[in-house]
């Protein structure tokens, strides 16, 4: 979710990444994120524009559906999770990560490390989208992001100082961050390794949409889907799984991350070929997802054409 620029927003950020930031880290592990969600729920009330934009969004995607009020509540509540869930970081241990995160089918990366093989993680940007990143890291795993970089959008001095804030958070990570605009050797050396690597299967959140991607239908309007995840798995020999990240149902105020089972990667086919059957079930992934968890996503704002839907004749 991109917010525009204003005096009103810098004024705001010196507040948030400044006394707000140092008060929170102060207390119990946690508890960040949950004072972040109900920044975000007062915000929803008083971002009219922003908010009018995601219902609309929403109901392109889910025409008839009588709850996206409250589906584009709990929008706002994730984008302030998320856009500041870098406080945690540097907190975040092997001791306390349970009071952050919850992980379902952990035991997919213990049996493909202890195979020796790499594990491509193909998400979706819902939930804190670098919170399990983070945990991972502090359990101890070779972890690697494929990042999309900055939005791409002119910022005052104010919302270049909140950048690099941001960007100095998230360097407490215990994890190798990658230039998605970059070659791929690299992280394919990562997965032949045995390493994790993440990639996003819906967008960058950045200005520039990287890699290759496949127009799918997602949620009924035809979106570009990228396919980087089944190259990778492909080319460095690596395990495939899907991951998406919500807040935990059995718990309010930490969040669950969901490792799915082995995805089929077509491996003696065509790369071409392999890529369009990647397409296919990442379009049909997508659509459960946010189906389910329509509040838990990031893009709502970005599902209109000329941005993550394309636009028709």
């Amino acid at each position: 979710m991109v917010i525009g620029e204003s005096p009103a927003k810098d004024a705001y950020r010196l507040l948030v990444w400044g006394p707000w930031r140092v008060a929170l880290e102060q207390g119990p592990p946690g508890w960040e994120y949950r004072a972040n969600r109900a920044l975000g729920e007062l915000a929803a009330r008083f971002s009219r524009g922003k908010r009018a934009e995601v219902l609309a969004n929403l109901n392109r995607a889910f025409s008839g559906r009588d709850d996206l009020e409250a589906v584009a509540t709990q929008a706002f509540a994730t984008h302030f999770v998320n856009q500041y869930a870098s406080f945690a970081f540097g907190r975040i241990s092997a001791d306390n990560w349970t009071r952050y995160l919850r992980i379902e089918g952990m035991e997919h990366i213990d049996r493909a490390r202890s195979a020796g093989q790499g594990v491509v993680l193909m998400h979706p940007h819902t939930g804190p989208a670098q919170l399990p990143l983070a945990v991972l890291g502090a359990l101890g795993h070779d972890v690697h992001q494929v990042g999309g970089g900055e939005v791409a959008v002119d910022k005052s001095r104010v919302g270049q100082w909140a950048s690099k804030e941001r960007a100095r958070l998230e360097a407490r990570m215990r994890v190798t961050l990658h230039d998605g605009t970059s070659y791929l050797r690299a992280l394919l050396r990562v997965l032949e390794g045995g390493g994790v690597v993440l990639t996003a299967c819906d967008g960058t959140g950045g200005g520039k949409e990287l890699g290759r991607r496949l127009v799918r239908p997602v949620l009924g309007q035809p979106m570009v889907v990228p396919v980087g995840a089944f190259y990778m798995a492909l080319r460095g020999g690596a395990r495939l799984h899907t991951l998406y990240t919500v807040r935990d149902p059995s718990d309010s105020s930490r969040h669950l991350s969901v490792i799915g089972p082995e995805v089929p990667v077509a491996r003696n086919a065509r790369l071409a070929e392999a890529l369009e059957q990647g397409a296919d079930f990442t379009a049909a992934w997508l659509t459960d997802v946010l189906t389910r968890h329509p509040g838990d996503w990031l893009f709502w704002d970005a599902f209109c054409p000329g941005a993550l839907v394309v636009e028709t004749a």
